[in-house]
């Protein structure tokens, strides 16, 4: 399948989700782009929430000009915003909440990629309120 089509896909099964449970969503189709570096954002009840959205059977490593502007991005629209991560179907660990982890821009800045800072949908959902 072709990159920008699986993307697509990905960011359209976050978006009809996030949509599911009440929030109100964009998807942002110059995502990737420098004034608009984010794929996906939802609000719900004053709170602002920004994706940048990843389909890979690897666990996702941003780059450093893409998270700089990404949180920067998060930072002027007063957003909490996470790299959310769609295990494709070679990840064999899979979680109760299904294939998505999602991993706040802070601690990627940080480079903590290691498991234990990534957060399945459904805890995501609780810490959050929604």
């Amino acid at each position: 399948m072709k990159t920008y089509a699986k993307g697509a896909r990905t960011e359209r099964e976050l978006l009809h989700f996030l949509n599911h449970i009440g929030c109100a969503v964009l998807r942002v189709p110059s995502s990737g782009g420098f004034l608009s570096p984010v794929d996906i954002v939802a609000i719900k009840n004053g709170k602002i929430l920004a994706f940048e959205c990843k389909a890979w059977s690897k666990k996702p490593k941003l780059k450093k000009q893409q998270l700089r502007a990404f949180s920067e991005w998060c930072r002027k629209a007063g957003a909490m915003g996470f790299v959310a991560w769609r295990r494709t179907h070679s990840e064999e660990k899979l979680t109760a909440s299904g294939r998505w982890l999602f991993l706040r821009v802070e601690d990627a800045e940080q480079n903590k990629y290691k498991d234990e800072y990534w957060i399945e949908r459904d805890i995501l959902l609780r810490i959050l309120g929604l």
